[in-house]
């Protein structure tokens, strides 16, 4: 599968620029994105509903019911269509960029793991070569350093992005729940409601947005744990680089993959924003990084 075995960190960097990984990476990029669209196109309509019941409340308040009618059968339409759809789609995307990863980090492909999409998937699904400087430069190009630093130093740098994206997402939809609790309880009180008028109209309508961004926040933060674990564990390979082999960079790599298929997803405004600060902070630590390795061999 890997174009070279035991890359150097140079290597990589010439490797995820060809034109094959590139088209590997717009692949999964695509994929993801597709995946990001049912998801939360879908949560959307939960979150239009939560938007929507405070205005009921004020405006139309015998439409209270109908509201709540609504919410309650897309609690379920939600969970049954959309969420088996979006996570076809994420476990496509792993897929595609596991084949990235393992030609560019010369890994072996682990056949117990997941089966290698087809070229033609992978040319479907990256079509849209012109956002190809989007994806170039994937992983941080550090001083020169070997292998399985090389390797180590690129695996760090997935998990502590992931970590960070995760649990600030976290926060993020945490704090916006709480505030959106709070509106709702302030917009019944001052209109005198009854707890029968909140419950059908604003909390019952608000109810699948609260259990979406519940059931977000606690997956985001669990992921988030999961790839603090991972962080450790290549941090506690780099400090022994000389006692690495291909099975321990694989079973971090099977890790990875497997976060990748089932971690929740974090919206694309949302990765767009934090992107650039993050990027320039792993490019930093794992210059950090491979240096701190070099003097230690």
């Amino acid at each position: 599968m890997s174009s070279v075995s035991h890359p150097s960190s140079r290597q990589i960097a010439m490797s995820q620029d060809s034109e094959q990984n590139i088209r590997r990476q717009l692949a999964a990029r695509t994929v993801y994105l597709q995946g990001k669209w049912v998801y939360f196109g879908g949560a959307s309509l939960a979150l239009l509903l939560a938007l929507v019941s405070p205005l009921v409340l004020v405006f139309w308040p015998d439409l209270g019911p109908l509201l709540g009618a609504v919410a309650g059968l897309w609690v379920f339409v939600s969970r049954l269509v959309f969420e088996p759809l979006r996570l076809w789609l994420q476990e496509k995307g792993a897929r595609l960029q596991e084949m990235f990863d393992c030609d560019v980090l010369g890994l072996s492909w682990n056949d117990a793991l997941v089966q290698q999409a087809s070229g033609e998937e992978v040319r479907t699904a990256s079509k849209n070569h012109a956002k190809s400087d989007k994806v170039r430069g994937w992983y941080p190009d550090p001083a020169e350093c070997a292998w399985p630093t090389s390797v180590l130093v690129c695996q760090r740098a997935n998990a502590v992005w992931a970590r960070r994206q995760h649990r600030g997402y976290a926060v993020a939809v945490v704090i916006a729940a709480t505030a959106w609790f709070i509106v709702g309880v302030v917009v019944a009180t001052t209109q005198s409601a009854t707890l029968a008028q909140y419950l059908t109209t604003i909390a019952l309508p608000s109810l699948p947005a609260l259990l979406d961004a519940s059931d977000v926040a606690r997956g985001h933060w669990r992921a988030a744990d999961a790839r603090s674990l991972l962080e450790a564990r290549t941090n506690a390979l780099l400090d022994h680089p000389a006692d690495v082999d291909d099975q321990d960079l694989r079973e971090i790599q099977d890790q990875l993959y497997n976060l990748r298929a089932e971690a929740p997803l974090v919206p694309e405004w949302f990765y767009k924003a934090i992107r650039g600060g993050y990027e320039a902070d792993m490019r930093y630590a794992a210059d950090q990084v491979a240096e701190e390795t070099s003097r230690g061999d």
